[in-house]
């Protein structure tokens, strides 16, 4: 094979690489900064109280951001905004990594001394499509 051939064939390799990358098939996020950077984000938030978000990112047990928090609220209707605040933060967050592909958002809130009153993200933000929001699903509904 000629050297000229040996070029090419690398810099198809490069474009496809580049190319499954940007469609979220290839390459990976770093696990560590990503969940770093979305739980400094959330727990600066004041509706924040307790709780931490957690980030998962593997081939096998796909892409997930998730956690359990308590937030500022005395009822329903305002753990739903104190959500609501949190899943913008965590969508402009999430989209200004490097790397990530489309997640899954199950982040469950109650306020503080009431666990019986749980409002999951899917309450807050509809699913496009199945029964979890994806990161898709907040870039869409805060847009507008």
């Amino acid at each position: 094979m000629s050297g000229s051939a040996i070029g090419r064939r690398g810099v198809l390799v490069g474009i496809i690489g580049s190319l499954l990358t940007a469609c979220g098939l290839g390459g990976s996020s770093d696990v560590t900064a990503v969940q770093d950077a979305l739980r400094v984000a959330v727990e600066a938030l004041p509706e924040h109280l307790d709780g931490k978000v957690q980030f998962q990112d593997s081939t096998s047990a796909g892409t997930t951001i998730s956690g359990v928090l308590v937030l500022a609220g005395r009822d329903r209707a305002q753990i739903e905004q104190s959500l609501l605040t949190v899943l913008e933060t965590v969508s402009d967050t999430y989209d200004q990594q490097p790397g990530v592909r489309t997640a899954f958002v199950r982040l469950e809130a109650h306020r503080e001394g009431d666990r019986g009153t749980r409002v999951m993200t899917a309450d807050v933000v509809s699913p496009s499509s199945g029964a979890n929001a994806s990161t898709e699903d907040l870039a869409a509904h805060f847009a507008g």
